[in-house]
C-alpha cells in the first residue's frame, strides 16, 4: 500500500514539474516573439476579399488598408506596432551582419505629424511632386504604426533617385518578406498603388502575405482586387 502511495506521489510531482516547465517555456517564447496585432489572414484562393469598415478604419481580410482611396480618421493614434518594430529591428540587424548599410529613418507618424511632413516637402519640391511620393494626412501608412522608411549612410546625390540602384535596395527587395514586410509601392505599379516607386518604404503584413505578394510581384491593391486606378 505504501509503495503504491509513493509511486502515485512521485508521478504527481513529476507531472506537476513538467507542467510548470512547459508554462515557463511558453511565457519565454511569447516574450521573444511578440504577437502581431495585425491579422495573418490572407485572401483564400479563387475568392474575393472581405472588406470591413469600423470607426473609419478599413480592413481587408484583417489587414488595414490605407491609400488615396481609403483613409484613417485624425483621431486614430495606435502608436508603433510592437511586432512590426521587432521585425524591422531583426531585418536591420541581419543587414548589418551582412555588411549592408541599412538604417532606420522613420516609423509611426500621427495625422498631425504627416500634415507637417507634407507642408515641408511642398515648400521644398512643390505640390505636384510632393503628391507623387508623399501621402496626404489621414492617407499615410505611417499612421497605422505598421510602416517604416529605411535608408543608408552611403553618400547619395539624390536619395529618391539613387537608392533604387544601391546594394542596400537590392538586398532589401530580396529579404524584406523574410521578416513579414513588403515593398509597399513597387516599381511600375503606381497606377494601382497611387504612388511612385519607393524601394525604401516597408509595410508589415506578416510572413504569409508578404511572401505571396513578393513572389507574385504585385501590391496590396492588385492582390485584393481593388482595381480602381489611384492617381
Amino acid at each position: 500500500m505504501l509503495k503504491k502511495w509513493i509511486i502515485g506521489m512521485f508521478t504527481l510531482i513529476v507531472g506537476t514539474i513538467i507542467l510548470i516547465v512547459t508554462f515557463i517555456l511558453l511565457i519565454l517564447s511569447m516574450k521573444q516573439n511578440p504577437q502581431s496585432t495585425t491579422s495573418e489572414i490572407v485572401k483564400p484562393r479563387n475568392a474575393l476579399p472581405i472588406i470591413t469598415e469600423k470607426r473609419g478604419i478599413t480592413r481587408i481580410n484583417g489587414h488595414i488598408i490605407v491609400n488615396k482611396q481609403y483613409g484613417l480618421p485624425q483621431t486614430y493614434k495606435p502608436g508603433e506596432n510592437k511586432a512590426a518594430r521587432y521585425k524591422i529591428n531583426q531585418l536591420l540587424h541581419k543587414a548589418e551582419k551582412e555588411h549592408i548599410n541599412l538604417k532606420y529613418i522613420s516609423g509611426y507618424r500621427s495625422y498631425d505629424d504627416q500634415k507637417q511632413v507634407v507642408e515641408t516637402y511642398t515648400q521644398k519640391d512643390g505640390k505636384q511632386t510632393t503628391q507623387s511620393y508623399t501621402a496626404s494626412p489621414g492617407h499615410s501608412e505611417h499612421q497605422t504604426g505598421l510602416a517604416f522608411d529605411v535608408g543608408t549612410d552611403v553618400p547619395m546625390k539624390d536619395f529618391h533617385k539613387d537608392f533604387e540602384k544601391s546594394e542596400e535596395s537590392k538586398w532589401l527587395s530580396q529579404h524584406a518578406a523574410d521578416y513579414g514586410f513588403i515593398i509597399r509601392y513597387p516599381k511600375g505599379q503606381s497606377q494601382q498603388t497611387g504612388y511612385a516607386y519607393e524601394p525604401w518604404h516597408l509595410r508589415y503584413v506578416g510572413h504569409q502575405l508578404a511572401n505571396i505578394i513578393t513572389e507574385e510581384d504585385t501590391n496590396l491593391e492588385s492582390y485584393y482586387h481593388l482595381n480602381h486606378e489611384l492617381k
